[in-house]
């Protein structure tokens, strides 16, 4: 029996079935310590800080959470049934060469989400080690390399752990909230905003969704016979769970703690642990890690994808991979350690920003995968610019590029607020348009495929209802 390498040898190429491995049930773990992370503790924060009360800003968690894993989770199941990572898959939609466009958004969701868990991670490293909140950075930045280096086995190893810990944190740290003196009084305001309430729901929405252009990168390695039913409801479960908890803690803390926890983040939730504090520390690292390695992987596939389709290479060596993780790494290093200043403003016009522009994208991309192709791809047209796909799509980018302009009146951050949602007090709906123009466009423009393959599969349904000979 062949030793299974240390590394990951594979890359962006096809898992071939023999190299197969896992069950289901790892996503759950996988998801649960990539959303319990202190990023998410913040975004729940904003809630608040933005106009809810700690009442509404739990339902708030909770829906959009559903709302942006249920659209992720269905990425997820393209993962076993094609093998291949998600921005690969993307080039069926646009074009062996117009996935660039895609490729290059995610790459940039990745960097930002990878810094702003290094100014998190960083306070958390720093606390522990007695070190700067920059020197923190580094070391969490190193940790976060090599563990993206040795690749998708040990990523889900690792979440086991994380998830464990953080786990015990967040239960813990809302128990603590919850039972002490001000507990009670954080209830006490029950006003409600609807366009603040719709924000909140947009954020954990887009907390979400960001995680759809590598999702599938993750259930990639599961046997192509993986129920679809099992990799759906166990990357759902452990997204939903783990977002909300930890989104409900960041906005309790946030109404609790004020400015304190506005300042540092980490320190505020180490000091609510008590004489447990250092175990909150190591719990934030936990899950924190597991994100930032999520991003300095998908970052370097995002890379490697790009580069290999001016190269007409179709994987890159292992030495080449661990190359371009590093370099992702020294990037958003150097992107997080003069961000630390005004860090939840930031992070949320971040979050916004890329929710205009990756909905469309989900949209296509999903349309394409159950109801226009249903499921049916030539892999290997998806590494050759001269394949069935194409090298540019004109209705993926037709539909892409209207999706992100019918969202431009429904706009509200502080960066740019549209005329409409100026009308609506500032409430936050752009995304959704943004799915529904564009995936509804690119179904409509997409009509002769979907005519091509409905008649495929009639043919063959056919073929298999006829009487072979010995029936006859």
């Amino acid at each position: 029996m062949a030793r299974t390498p240390v590394v990951e040898q594979r890359s962006i190429d096809r898992i071939p079935e023999s190299e197969r491995h896992g069950t289901a049930r790892s996503l759950f773990f996988l998801w649960f310590a990539a959303n319990t992370s202190i990023t998410a503790v913040v975004t729940g924060a904003l809630f608040v800080l933005l106009g809810n009360t700690a009442m509404w800003a739990i339902p708030a968690a909770i829906l959009g959470n559903i709302a942006g894993a249920f659209v992720t989770s269905l990425h997820s199941v393209q993962g076993p049934r094609l093998g291949v990572p998600q921005m690969i898959q993307s080039r069926a939609q646009f074009g062996f060469h117009g996935a660039t466009l895609p490729l290059f958004l995610a790459l940039l969701i990745y960097l930002g989400f990878y810094a702003t868990g290094l100014v998190l991670g960083g306070q958390a490293m720093g606390s522990l080690l007695h070190v700067s909140d920059g020197a923190g950075a580094v070391i969490f930045a190193v940790f976060s390399t090599v563990l993206a280096v040795f690749g998708y086995r040990y990523i889900h190893r690792f979440s086991h752990l994380a998830t464990v810990l953080s786990a015990v944190a967040i239960l813990g740290l809302l128990l603590r909230v919850l039972i002490s003196p001000v507990g009670g009084p954080l209830f006490s305001d029950s006003s409600f905003d609807l366009p603040a309430f719709i924000l909140g729901i947009s954020l954990a929405a887009s907390w979400q969704l960001t995680f759809g252009p590598y999702i599938a990168d993750y259930s990639r390695y599961l046997p192509s016979t993986t129920p679809q039913l099992r990799t759906f409801g166990w990357t759902f479960l452990g997204s939903v769970i783990g977002g909300s908890l930890a989104m409900v803690l960041g906005a309790l803390v946030a109404e609790m703690g004020g400015t304190a926890f506005s300042e540092h983040q980490v320190t505020y939730l180490a000091g609510l642990g008590g004489p447990f504090a250092t175990v909150v520390l190591i719990a934030v690292l936990a899950g924190k890690l597991t994100g930032n390695t999520l991003s300095s992987y998908g970052g370097y596939m995002s890379v490697a994808t790009i580069l290999t389709s001016f190269t007409g290479r179709d994987r890159v060596s292992p030495r080449a991979r661990a190359l371009l993780i590093c370099c992702i790494s020294l990037a958003a290093l150097a992107i997080a350690l003069p961000a630390s200043a005004d860090f939840v403003a930031n992070f949320t016009n971040f979050l916004l920003f890329l929710l205009y522009f990756m909905t469309p994208w989900s949209a296509i991309n999903l349309v394409d995968y159950y109801l226009v192709r249903r499921e049916r791809y030539d892999i290997d047209s998806l590494f050759t610019p001269t394949g069935t796909y194409g090298r540019f799509s004109g209705p993926a980018f037709l539909a892409y590029g209207l999706g992100v302009l019918c969202q431009i009146p429904f706009i509200s951050s502080d960066l740019y607020t549209g005329p409409i949602a100026k009308a609506m007090g500032g409430a936050e709906v752009a995304w959704l348009l943004g799915i529904i123009i564009s995936g509804g466009l690119y179904f409509v423009l997409t009509r002769r495929i979907r005519l091509t393959v409905g008649e495929e599969i009639r043919a063959e349904a056919r073929t298999s209802a006829a009487p072979t000979p010995a029936d006859a």
